[in-house]
């Protein structure tokens, strides 16, 4: 004898009842569990999570710009002169330890000749693992200074920015002059490399969009 009657039997029963206690409606479970979804809350705990690294998030982005400015308005560090005892003849020698002016500076003096151009920056830097030489196109030695002459140094395309110019750059909000004294392979066109002083501060500029204007 099978002992699986009374369990079939008792299956059955119980869909029975099931559709007589909805009405006869079949698909009752699956518009029940359809019907009306749950909404998923998260853990309290889950919450805060995500808001810390929302948090963190937005504090990264804003050092980055932060180091984004300070990239472009980078000054000249100079050494401190040393203080030398000297014999006054008639005046010689009183303006030897005068200070060189830096260049870099913006002047409201308005250049009308000035041709300005839309250029996409990059930025680069004298000492890498590869490929690196350490001197501009012009054979000026960059590795111990971002300036030549009191200006940024820039790679240009000649045909665009011919080098030995002097230009005023405007970018990210930022305005300086700069001279362009070195090339790239891959400065092709309306491009320009910005000499900066290590790979992180050419990580942190990436590429950006501004002016620059021909001086001379």
């Amino acid at each position: 004898m099978m002992i699986l009657i009374p369990l079939v039997t008792f299956s059955y029963i119980s869909a029975e009842q099931h559709y007589l206690d909805t009405g006869n409606n079949k698909n009752s479970i699956k518009e029940s569990f359809y019907g009306k979804p749950k909404q998923i809350n998260l853990p309290q705990h889950k919450n805060q999570v995500l808001n810390k690294f929302a948090e963190v998030a937005k504090k990264q982005k804003a050092k980055q710009e932060k180091r984004r400015d300070d990239i472009l308005n980078a000054t000249i560090i100079k050494p401190k002169p040393v203080k030398k005892k000297s014999i006054k003849k008639g005046g010689e020698g009183k303006n030897k330890n005068k200070q060189i002016k830096n260049k870099n500076k913006i002047t409201n003096e308005k250049n009308d000749d000035a041709r300005t151009l839309d250029i996409e920056f990059s930025a680069y830097v004298a000492n890498c693992t590869e490929g690196c030489t350490g001197r501009t196109k012009t054979g000026v030695d960059v590795t111990q200074s971002i300036f030549y002459k009191g200006y940024r140094v820039i790679a240009t395309d000649p045909s665009i920015i011919p080098l030995n110019s002097v230009v005023l750059i405007k970018v990210g909000g930022s305005s300086f002059k700069a001279i362009a004294i070195d090339t790239g392979g891959a400065i092709v066109g309306n491009k320009v490399d910005l000499l900066v002083s290590n790979e992180q501060d050419a990580i942190n500029f990436g590429r950006q969009h501004g002016t620059v204007s021909i001086i001379n």
